[in-house]
């Protein structure tokens, strides 16, 4: 586990799409998740996640000072790069533990219907949004700096 970076799903999330005129390209997103829904993914035991999930929620995002990750878009680029699929740039701000940082965002989304889903996935430094390092499990897990955020939403439009 040292130097490991679990893997944590988060349970509740919304936002807000807004596309132009021609309902083709997104004007503006929001996302806003909810830093107490993390939950640990990793295959480890009933007890070691437990320990996890409450150290990654009390010490490193402080949920109850920072109870929501919010971004929000700045810029949306579009390009389509096939039927009803686009390679997406978005320029915005995440804030994350009481700091806003700049971020920029790829993702690759499908238009179907009234539907639109969204992957990609960016990296970012704990560091840059003055998260201490902690260690769970007796020191035996120790979290990176950097790590790696991949999301794949689903959006009724």
């Amino acid at each position: 586990f040292m130097g490991h970076n679990p893997t944590f799903a988060v349970g509740r999330y919304g936002g807000e799409i807004q596309l132009d005129s021609d309902n083709r390209e997104v004007d503006s997103m929001l996302l806003i998740a909810q830093a107490d829904k993390l939950s640990l993914l990793d295959k480890v035991s009933a007890k070691d996640a437990a320990e996890i999930e409450n150290t990654m929620r009390e010490e490193v995002l402080e949920i109850s000072r920072h109870p929501e990750i919010v971004f929000v878009s700045r810029d949306v680029s579009m390009r389509q790069i096939a039927d009803n699929r686009y390679a997406i740039k978005i320029n915005g701000s995440l804030s994350l533990h009481g700091e806003t940082r700049g971020r920029t965002i790829e993702a690759e989304a499908e238009i179907s219907g009234k539907t639109i889903r969204a992957q990609g996935e960016f990296k970012l430094k704990q560091s840059d949004f003055n998260i201490k390092k902690v260690k769970a499990l007796g020191g035996t897990l120790k979290v990176k700096d950097e790590v790696e955020i991949s999301f794949d939403i689903t959006a009724e439009i």
